[in-house]
C-alpha cells in the first residue's frame, strides 16, 4: 500500500510524539526487547492506534517504512509517513514494517533478515494484536519463550494473531544473527518484544 492522499493535520498530530514521550517510549521498547515475555506499557495516543507509537518514535527519513493495512487504515498510513518523513517501501524491502492487520506467514518470510555480516539489515516488525497477557485465555496463542533475557522460560499469551505467524517468526529467526525483531502492541498500549534471539514454542488455549 502506498501512502494515500494528504494526511489530515489532526491525524498527524495524533501520531506525533513529543521529545519526552519519545524518550519514554524508547525506554519501554528497549525493555521489551531486553526482557522477552514481559508486558510493558506505552501511552496510547488519544484518537490514534497504539501500534503507531513505536513507528512514530523509531522511523525517520533514513528508515524505509512498509505497511500492511486494512481498507480504512489509509489515514494512519498517511499520517505516519507525514509525521516521520520515512521513505515509502514495500514490506519486502523495508527496514521497519507496521502490521495494522494480521500478516500472513508467507508475507513474514519475505521480510528482509540481513545476514551474518549485516544483521542490522533485518526488518523491525511492529504488529497490532488484540491483547497481551502473561496467562492465556481461550483462543489465545500461548508462547513459551527461551533465550537471552529470559531466566529459564517465559510465557506470553497473544490474542489477535494465529499460531502460524509465530511459527514463521521462529523459522525466520532460526538463522541468527540474521532475523527480524518484533514488537507486539495491543490497543491499550500493552507491548511485548520478541527479539531475533528468542526461541519460540507455542500452543493454543
Amino acid at each position: 500500500m502506498t501512502p494515500a492522499g494528504t494526511a489530515a493535520g489532526a491525524d498527524v498530530r495524533a501520531v506525533t510524539r513529543t521529545p519526552a514521550q519519545t524518550q519514554r517510549d524508547f525506554r519501554v521498547l528497549v525493555g521489551a526487547l531486553a526482557r522477552p515475555g514481559t508486558v510493558g506499557r506505552l501511552d496510547a495516543p488519544p484518537g490514534a492506534p497504539a501500534v503507531t507509537v513505536p513507528v512514530a518514535g523509531l522511523a525517520d527519513v533514513e528508515v524505509p517504512l512498509g505497511v500492511w493495512a486494512r481498507p480504512g487504515d489509509e489515514r494512519w498510513v498517511s499520517a505516519l509517513y507525514a509525521a516521520t518523513g520515512a521513505p515509502y517501501a514495500e514490506p519486502a524491502a523495508a527496514r521497519m514494517v507496521l502490521a495494522l492487520r494480521p500478516p500472513g506467514p508467507d508475507e513474514l518470510r519475505a521480510l528482509p533478515r540481513g545476514d551474518a555480516l549485516h544483521p542490522e539489515h533485518g526488518a523491525r516488525l511492529v504488529a497490532a494484536v488484540r491483547a497481551l497477557r502473561t496467562a492465556g485465555e481461550p483462543g489465545d496463542v500461548v508462547l513459551t519463550l527461551r533465550g537471552p533475557g529470559v531466566a529459564d522460560t517465559a510465557t506470553l499469551a497473544v490474542a489477535g494473531l494465529d499460531a502460524e505467524v509465530f511459527r514463521a517468526l521462529h523459522e525466520i529467526n532460526d538463522g541468527y544473527p540474521a532475523g527480524v525483531d518484533t514488537f507486539l502492541v495491543a490497543a491499550d498500549g500493552a507491548v511485548a518484544g520478541l527479539p531475533r534471539t528468542t526461541r519460540i514454542e507455542m500452543g493454543e488455549r
